[in-house]
């Protein structure tokens, strides 16, 4: 069963969504910059140890596109998944995975600021999909794998994410969030629409 986004309150201040080791799925819900809703569903189920954040999207869309096979290319331009993680609020991580299996990531406070990761730390992210379903109707797969925490300084209390489901390269793109980002272009480098997260990781 999917779980909704549980999000801690107090004195009318949102505090944070807790990712224990049991795994919780979150269903993404922000259909931006003329998205469809009808084209494609997106979830994301996210849960921790002491030594990894493990990730897996599931996903339903018209198109599936890998053609990007080498870390760092130009990922964004397949069936793209993202999850942006920050572990002060200032400077983030862009993991975007290709279908493929490739991996795009720099470091930095904003789109322009952010040097790539080296290629060989990013073969420390494990990465996985089982395509379930893909014809000239529609694509159902399943992507996943882990991010080494102590590795990225990702090794925290509290990290704030957004996570994203793109395609720019797709016969019809579209751009969906986990949070929203109210913008009125495409742009999923804005950490100022991050939500803070809790590891639980006893």
């Amino acid at each position: 069963m999917n779980s909704p986004v549980y999000f801690f309150v107090f004195c009318g201040k949102m505090i944070y969504m807790e990712i224990k080791k049991q795994k919780q799925t979150f269903i993404f819900d922000n259909y931006l910059w003329g998205s469809k809703r009808e084209d494609t569903t997106v979830s994301l189920t996210l849960s921790c140890d002491n030594e990894k954040l493990y990730f897996e999207f599931n996903v339903t869309e018209k198109e599936l596109r890998r053609m990007v096979v080498e870390d760092n290319g130009s990922v964004w331009l397949d069936s793209c998944m993202e999850l942006f993680i920050s572990p002060d609020n200032v400077n983030y991580y862009n993991f975007e995975f290709s279908a493929s299996k490739a991996l795009r990531c720099g470091y930095g406070p904003n789109r322009q600021e952010r040097p790539l990761v080296d290629s060989e730390k990013l073969k420390l992210v494990e990465r996985e999909i089982v395509v379930l379903e893909n014809n000239n109707k529609r694509s159902r797969y399943s992507f996943k794998g882990s991010i080494p925490l102590k590795e990225f300084g990702l090794d925290k209390e509290v990290l704030y994410l957004n996570a994203y489901k793109c395609g720019d390269g797709l016969k019809e793109p579209h751009f969906i969030s986990l949070f929203n980002i109210d913008l009125p272009n495409p742009d999923f480098h804005q950490i100022k629409f991050f939500k803070p997260v809790k590891l639980i990781k006893a």
